[in-house]
């Protein structure tokens, strides 16, 4: 199914916004009417973003939800982003090591003196 516009989800072939709103507002027919019916037969999620749409008349109103959604996710996705890998970590304690060791050597080495 050849999807034109932006998608809900962008790596999947899900209906698009224009596809959804063109159904909603009888503008589609033949061919396209076929397949985006064939779609939600097959897929509740467009069928549950088909009936919240309905809800939300103002195809403008659906631009900014989608949008507000999308911010959402990305928002969600770098709260769970890790401050440092396990890489990162260990070669912070490497380092950490490194000084404190070449400092108990200064230290010995100055006493010696």
């Amino acid at each position: 199914m050849e999807n034109k516009g932006s998608k809900f989800f962008s790596e999947t072939p899900h209906l698009s916004r224009e596809q959804m709103m063109d159904y909603l507002h009888h503008r589609l027919v033949g061919k396209e009417l076929h397949e985006v019916e064939r779609h939600l037969v097959d897929c509740s999620l467009c069928n549950e973003a088909l009936e919240g749409a309905k809800k939300v008349r103002d195809e403008s109103r659906i631009v900014t939800i989608t949008h507000e959604l999308r911010n959402m996710a990305r928002k969600r996705k770098l709260v769970r982003r890790k401050v440092f890998s396990q890489l990162d970590l260990v070669s912070l304690f490497g380092v950490i090591f490194l000084i404190i060791f070449l400092i108990i050597i200064a230290v010995v080495m100055f006493i010696r003196k």
